[in-house]
């Protein structure tokens, strides 16, 4: 009986030193982090395979280069390739207080890129108000997150706050949000709850801005 308890530790302590948390895994690069939120880049290249890893907190997803990819939940069968993911396409889960594990694996030919905001509140996020700007688009949106969408030109500059941290990614293009030169696809900047900025582009330009509620 007591080789039996010791098989089964054994088994059980496998199972977790094989599930690693998010921003541990290796192609899950962890960009910033403080208390209230983290910005993850995933970069996964062509054939390769991600750890099992665990997410637990929600989070919000840009798509910024895509590949033909599939998914295995823990315990689960591969799922069928997906479709690739165009530019911008924009990804919202709820993982607080159901977390799940999952490996990843790019059977594509390109890099599968994207950027990945995590809320960190367990409870009481923040019932702010929409956003409103004109040439502005909300496209997605949940308990823990608002995803907005703008095309600019060389004419175009948002000057704009929002009542909670938000993060601009660019996902064609170039752009400046603030003081910060957004100078290719995946680049991202910060802006503090209440803060008033502008977001402008020399040329054409997609952007992507992310309220963390």
């Amino acid at each position: 009986m007591r080789v039996t308890h010791l098989c089964l530790a054994a088994l059980w302590s496998g199972l977790a030193a094989a599930q690693v948390p998010l921003e541990q895994e290796p192609r899950h690069h962890l960009e910033f982090a403080n208390e209230s939120l983290r910005i993850i880049s995933p970069q996964i290249p062509p054939g390769d395979t991600t750890l099992e890893h665990l997410h637990t907190h929600d989070d919000a997803s840009i798509c910024i280069h895509g590949s033909e990819m599939r998914n295995k939940p823990h315990d689960g069968e591969w799922s069928k390739p997906g479709m690739v993911c165009p530019p911008g396409q924009a990804g919202l889960t709820e993982y607080t207080g159901k977390p799940r594990s999952h490996t990843v694996q790019n059977l594509g030919s390109g890099v599968y890129h994207l950027l990945l905001v995590e809320n960190l509140r367990d409870t009481g996020w923040q019932n702010n108000e929409p956003l409103h700007i004109e040439g502005t688009k909300l496209v997605r949106e949940n308990r823990s997150f608002r995803i907005y969408e703008t095309e600019l030109n060389g004419s175009s500059t948002m000057t704009h706050s929002h009542e909670v941290a938000t993060v601009v990614v660019v996902v064609s293009g170039e752009a400046i949000a603030g003081e910060r030169q957004l100078s290719q696809p995946g680049r991202w900047a910060l802006v503090p709850a209440g803060e008033k900025h502008q977001v402008t582009a020399a040329g054409s330009a997609r952007v992507v801005e992310i309220e963390v509620r």
